[in-house]
């Protein structure tokens, strides 16, 4: 689009341009002016008499003197503020609308009414966030079909599933006569990939709960310390297989309202997970301690681990860690999105922390006090770059035009961990680039981007009851 031509004409008496203009005409030139006539009527008047000034007149020429000046001083103050106001309240408040926007609020208006270019602009804004509501609408809508199509394609599914699972489980049993043993193999293939299929619809129906805002929660008192052993042992016979030893480190926890049932829900697929990618022979650490309005639970081990790029995108449906996915103990690949929309519905937080080859660590939190109303958590279909851009988006604004450079070559380095953010934030901050307070709100930004605690060094209390090893993580 070409820029539209400068108009000299327009910029001269545009009515803000005349208002800054009459300003400066008034104080700049009306005030001395006055200021200068007085001054000169009061010398005359003593050149008049002579040349010789007396004590008297020497006292009436320097009090009209402060006099015109402080005039002059308060007739500035006061038509300065007045167009200084007349300019900057509608500017504040179009500060304040686009702030709404940022919280998603596009129903916001700015109502101004100044007769200017301000007013123009206002309307334009308006207009924008009329727009901005009508796609935020539409894109609910869409959202709002979607989980629908979800859930009832979910159901239907299920309904020819259901007896054909059954019937495949007489075949299996030799209901229907004895089968040879190629027979019989063939049925056990179908019978555990249609068991599979069936695990697949079930996680679609949690993940048309969760985007809904509809996922079935049973709260009651509960002592989480016997959920968590419960669930782990449980565990114990399939990680055996591998000997690997699972080991439980859990403080006193209060007994609070919950649904342990969906506490170990979450437990039991971190604690599967990590079993499936440890080696053998190893351990797994499951901790839990309180907080101040939550539990914050962790599950380490010490297998293959992650890169920086598996653990933006670990949480996202179907995502598969390349060369380490092991498809004997199968899955549907929903599990850990399940997780993590379980977890977001009762406010919690839910993060990974993870070196290759050196294992693993899942956090997430239980709030004390449960959320009986939930808003609809986006699952399925979120961007699988979405924490990539808003890391991108942070060091631009941050670090402007240079941030973008930079955060380019931090991820051609493969240093988009956390961890590695938080060093590069500090180099800076070691050099002055940043100051404390550019460096301190950057870190808080990008630690809530991954979803994570805050830093150590901010709330030293919040890691009690965690080796430091896992800290440094």
């Amino acid at each position: 689009m070409d820029k539209e031509p400068f108009d000299i004409k327009k910029f001269l008496f545009g009515k803000i341009s005349r208002r800054i203009t009459f300003l400066f005409f008034l104080v700049g030139i009306v005030a001395p002016a006055i200021g200068i006539y007085y001054f000169y009527s009061i010398s005359t008047s003593f050149l008049s008499e002579g040349s010789e000034i007396f004590y008297d007149q020497l006292t009436l020429l320097q009090s009209a003197a402060v006099l015109i000046i402080v005039l002059i001083a308060i007739d500035a103050a006061i038509i300065g503020l007045a167009v200084s106001r007349s300019i900057s309240k509608p500017i504040i408040a179009l500060h304040k609308a686009t702030q709404e926007i940022e919280k998603g609020n596009f129903d916001v208006r700015t109502d101004i009414s100044t007769n200017d270019e301000i007013e123009q602009l206002s309307h334009a804004f308006d207009k924008t966030t009329m727009a901005l509501s009508q796609m935020d609408e539409e894109r609910r809508q869409i959202d709002k079909a979607k989980s629908e199509f979800l859930s009832i394609t979910s159901h239907e599914l299920r309904t020819p599933i259901t007896p054909m699972k059954a019937q495949l489980q007489m075949l299996d049993n030799g209901y229907f006569g004895r089968l040879t043993d190629k027979q019989q193999e063939s049925v056990e293939i179908i019978l555990r990939n249609a068991e599979r299929l069936d695990k697949i619809i079930e996680d679609f129906l949690e993940v048309s709960r969760i985007e809904a805002a509809r996922l079935n929660f049973s709260f009651r008192k509960t002592d989480l310390k016997e959920t968590i052993n419960e669930t782990i042992g449980f565990l114990e016979g399939f990680a055996k297989e591998k000997n690997i030893k699972l080991v439980t480190d859990i403080n006193d926890l209060p007994i609070i309202k919950v649904d342990p049932d969906r506490v170990s829900q979450v437990l039991r697929n971190l604690t599967h997970n990590a079993i499936k990618f440890s080696k053998n022979n190893s351990k797994i650490e499951v901790n839990a301690v309180a907080k101040n309005d939550h539990i914050l639970f962790s599950v380490k081990d010490y297998g293959v681990g992650m890169t920086s790029e598996d653990q933006l995108r670990v949480f996202e449906p179907f995502y598969q860690i390349e060369g380490h996915l092991d498809r004997e103990h199968g899955g549907t690949g929903l599990g850990l999105a399940i997780c993590r929309g379980i977890v977001e519905s009762q406010k919690g937080k839910i993060w990974v922390e993870s070196t290759v080859d050196r294992g693993s660590t899942f956090y997430f939190t239980v709030p004390l006090n449960p959320v009986e109303e939930m808003e609809p958590i986006k699952v399925l279909f979120s961007s699988k770059t979405e924490i990539e851009n808003k890391i991108k988006q942070e060091f631009a604004e941050t670090l402007g035009p240079m941030g973008l450079v930079e955060f380019d070559d931090l991820k051609n380095k493969h240093a988009m961990r956390r961890k590695d953010i938080l060093e590069y934030i500090d180099a800076l901050q070691e050099l002055s680039i940043l100051n404390d307070t550019k460096a301190d709100k950057f870190k808080r930004n990008i630690g809530k981007i991954f979803g994570s605690e805050p830093i150590k060094e901010e709330h030293p209390t919040l890691y009690e009851g965690f080796d430091e090893e896992t800290l440094k993580r």
